[in-house]
């Protein structure tokens, strides 16, 4: 069961006015385009709409993201979780293709914030990294030692069992790279969820911007020469209000289910 005090500490924390004024540029997005038919069902289909299933998540790409689950997460919240990462990647792809690494980021926190995800920490600057020569998905590993718990020993464990079924997963790769490079900068973000301490859900994100010419695809397993190379890391954690998620649930879905397409692949090799 839920700590109560925890909860109502992030109902305190969480702007209902700021979060209204948001889904009026939302709704404004919506009522531009031609509505569409209601997809989320149990349909077959590539889109996004499908996510919601009754077969347990364990590991999925939404974009330029990884996201896995604790096992002690219900699935509900597991799914909630899939929907907010979708919501906000959605978010940030129908940004202009000249936007700055800093303003897809930006957008992508606006997005989490306006639906309920409660941030405890957030900062992204250089990565120095202590080696010539690393793989993308260990710096990730690494850049995530940074700001899990003490208490969330196994959310490298986690992760990293989530990159071996993606290396094996040719169609997730191509909506990795269609989602991560932007001319001369290719990102990617892990972003595990689990069990706050207290009660809860909780997200950390752990993101790595590399700034390079000389990548055509599989960037996440390739060794990248680090010898003049710019990398930038990300980091955060955040709390999740599903109340009020709650209270945007229903444009959030609409939202994905009109923007959300070929964003979405539960890893399943």
């Amino acid at each position: 069961m839920q700590n109560p005090n925890i909860n109502d500490a992030a109902q305190l924390s969480f702007d209902v006015a700021a979060q209204d004024r948001y889904f009026k540029q939302i709704e404004a997005q919506l009522a531009a385009v031609p509505a569409r038919p209601r997809a989320r069902s149990l349909a077959a289909t590539v889109s996004v709409s499908a996510i919601r299933t009754d077969q347990e998540h364990d590991a999925s790409v939404v974009g330029p993201s990884l996201v896995v689950f604790e096992e002690k997460l219900s699935e509900d919240d597991k799914q909630d979780a899939l929907d907010s990462q979708s919501f906000a990647e959605a978010v940030v792809r129908k940004l202009p293709d000249n936007s700055t690494q800093e303003q897809r980021y930006a957008a992508y926190n606006e997005a989490l914030t306006a639906i309920g995800w409660v941030t405890e920490s957030y900062t992204r600057k250089k990565y120095d990294s202590k080696t010539l020569t690393l793989t993308m998905n260990d710096a990730l590993l690494q850049i995530l030692q940074t700001v899990i718990s003490a208490g969330s020993g196994n959310v490298l464990s986690l992760v990293a069992a989530g990159f071996e079924k993606l290396k094996g997963d040719q169609d997730a790769l191509k909506i990795v790279d269609s989602g991560s490079k932007n001319s001369e900068l290719v990102s990617f973000k892990a972003v595990p969820c689990v069990v706050a301490p207290g009660g809860g859900m909780a997200m950390v994100m752990g993101g790595l911007d590399v700034y390079s010419k000389n990548y055509n695809g599989n960037f996440l397993f390739i060794t990248i020469n680090t010898e003049g190379v710019h990398l930038f890391q990300a980091a955060g954690v955040r709390k999740f209000n599903k109340r009020a998620f709650d209270r945007k649930r229903q444009q959030v879905y609409s939202y994905i289910d009109q923007f959300g397409d070929d964003l979405f692949k539960k890893l399943t090799s």
